[in-house]
């Protein structure tokens, strides 16, 4: 999730191109490595809301809340009664039910390949340039699912991801992003909700 970078961005290159030809001589010039794989875990706080593209061509919006503090994510899907809660210190996932008022709680799937912020992605990943969605730039990222399926993301440099697609179909993209602080209560049940464990 890249944050507006463009005043700092031209100062930059303002230093650069005053300064940069005074130095040459003394500096050798070192090209870093290329990035070979994008972070997946974002850097900052988060409110996303995606439109998600179901098999048959449906179309769903779907809310992500990120708060790096606690390293916690909130999903509210469009038109459920129910958010995910998740927890990625503690690997759980939380279940809220609206109409029940309960919190059902769950090792949370995936949490083994969790990538802490600032880590890039473990596995084999392909650079395939650059894109723009939701008015913010991203790298496309190509990778490949347990059942060899393509799958593609575009991530910015901050680790957001604003858009999917799995075996040339379109998953998700995002259609606004926002970086500003979250609410940590947001990320717990609200008051009046009890908590069922599902039997083992």
């Amino acid at each position: 999730m890249p944050f507006v970078r463009v005043v700092g961005g031209a100062v930059c290159l303002l230093l650069g191109a005053v300064f940069g030809s005074a130095a040459k001589a003394d500096v050798p010039s070192v090209t870093p490595p290329p990035v070979q794989a994008p972070l997946v875990t974002p850097l900052h706080d988060a409110d996303i809301v995606y439109v998600l593209t179901g098999p048959n061509g449906q179309h769903l919006h779907q809310r992500m809340r990120w708060t790096s503090a606690l390293w916690r994510q909130r999903v509210e899907p469009e038109g459920s009664a129910t958010i995910m809660l998740t927890d990625y210190r503690t690997h759980t996932l939380m279940v809220l039910d609206s109409t029940n008022h309960t919190a059902t709680v769950t090792s949370a799937p995936g949490s083994d390949s969790f990538a802490t912020p600032g880590t890039p992605a473990a596995g084999f990943w392909r650079n395939l340039g650059q894109g723009r969605i939701a008015g913010e730039p991203c790298t496309i990222w190509e990778s490949a699912d347990s059942d060899s399926q393509t799958t593609a993301f575009c991530y910015t440099d901050d680790g957001l991801m604003l858009g999917a697609t799995h075996g040339g179909r379109p998953v998700l993209e995002a259609v606004s992003v926002s970086r500003v602080p979250q609410p940590v209560e947001i990320f717990d049940p609200p008051p009046g909700y009890h908590r069922v464990d599902p039997p083992r």
